[in-house]
Parts: C-alpha cells; structure tokens; sequence
C-alpha cells in the first residue's frame, strides 16, 4: 500500500511576550530619543556657528558669555559662559532713535569695540554714563569685573542690543554642545549607540531565524520518523494476519 507523503504544516509563529513587547516599545522610543537629541544638537551647534557664534531670531539675540567682565555683586551680573538674550537695535530709523533714547544708565549692552584695532570685537558691559550732544548719544561702559571704564565711548552705531536677561547652565550647555567635546558627546556617541543597537537587532533576527529552521526541521524530522513507525507497525499487522 502506498503512502502519501503530505507536506508539513507550517507553523504560526509565538506571540511576542508581554516583557518583550514592553522591551521593544522601549527601545524603539530610546532610539527615537537619541535620535531627536543627535539632530538637535547638530542643528543647534550649526546654526549657531553659521551666524557668527550667535542665535539670532526675529529682534532677539542669543550669545554666551566667553570672559568675566561681567562677574560681579551686582543682580544682573552676568557669569563666564553665560547664555544672554539680547534685543536688538531695530531696523526702522523711528524705532531706533526712541530705542537709544530709552537707554539708561545701569543698562547692560552689546556692542563693537573697535578700539583694540580694525579687528571688530563683541563686548558685553553695563553703561557708567550716557553723553549726549547735537540729538547724538555715546554711551561710556565698564565691566562689573573690571577695575576701569572702557577705552572709547560706544557709538549708536556700534551698539548690537541692550541686554533683557541671562541663563547660566543654558550658556554653559550650549557652550558644551558647541566644543569638541560636545560633540563627540551628542552627536557621535548617539550616532553610535543607534548603529550598535541596530546591529544588535539584526543579530537577533538572524538567530531567530535560524531558531524557528531548526524547529520546522526538527518537526520534519519527527513527522517523518512518526510515519515510517506508522508503515512499520501496518506492515507487522499484514504479517501477523498472513500467517
């Protein structure tokens, strides 16, 4: 009597556990996170370098704090590596006078100073005395930290902004984010950690494959040694009812 070899029934593969399905959740919003904070840095460290070692948006500036000029007793002293927001002079001619005009002494503003040579550098001092002559301003400043006033007094011209408030650890994150360090710290270390678990899911896809081929051959196997048995044990009855 011959016998029909069926193929074997595929079979449906094991639901995932609860604690795997939480562990995959996990993961997956950990990547993301990484990944959200990789993008983020870079977009922050890119825009910040591409305007000149500022954040400029709309009539605010952000600028951190590279010396301490600034440090001192007063309330709004500002600390080395400070984050300052800065409004700035307005483009409108109307909106600048009364911007100048509005300027007291005590205000903390940013300016030019081209007093050191041709080479233009960004200053942050508070303002000791406002001259004023012919409807013109010039603004003589000094560094809480410094024991004397500036060099020159700070043309309209030269003024960027007045500044409306400062924020330490913002400054000194983003100063962190913008160094070398940094960005080892949250651009490459992310970058890596994501390749790693990538890696490590694929391994795992590629093991759990070849589990569930071991299974099915393994289940082969048996349907296989199951029938032979069955054609052994149908063979003994034909011999025995021969006799």
């Amino acid at each position: 009597m011959k016998q029909e070899k069926t193929l074997p029934e595929e079979k449906a593969p094991a639901a995932p556990s609860k604690g795997k399905k939480a562990w995959n959740v996990i993961s997956t919003v950990l990547v993301f996170a990484l990944l959200a904070v990789a993008v983020s840095a870079l977009c922050v460290s890119i825009a910040y370098r591409v305007q000149g070692q500022t954040l400029t948006v709309g009539g605010k500036q952000w600028r951190i704090v590279l010396t301490g000029s600034m440090e001192g007793e007063a309330e709004d002293s500002i600390r080395t590596h400070s984050l300052i927001t800065v409004r700035t002079v307005p483009e409108d001619e109307q909106e600048a006078r009364e911007f100048f005009a509005e300027l007291e002494v005590g205000d903390i503003i940013t300016f030019y100073d081209t007093s050191a040579g041709a080479r233009e550098l960004v200053v942050t001092h508070r303002i000791t005395e406002i001259r004023q002559a012919g409807g013109s301003y010039a603004y003589v400043t000094k560094g809480d930290a410094n024991a004397t006033h500036d060099a020159a007094a700070v043309l309209p011209s030269e003024v960027i902004g007045v500044v409306t408030g400062s924020n330490y650890a913002a400054g000194a994150f983003l100063y962190f984010l913008t160094s070398r360090t940094g960005i080892v710290v949250f651009l490459i270390v992310p970058a890596a950690l994501i390749m790693i678990y990538e890696v490590f899911n694929i391994a795992r896809m590629v093991s759990r494959d070849r589990q569930r081929k071991r299974e099915r051959e393994m289940e082969e196997k048996q349907r296989e040694i199951d029938r032979l048995r069955k054609e052994l044990e149908e063979m003994q009855k034909r011999g025995e009812n021969n006799e």
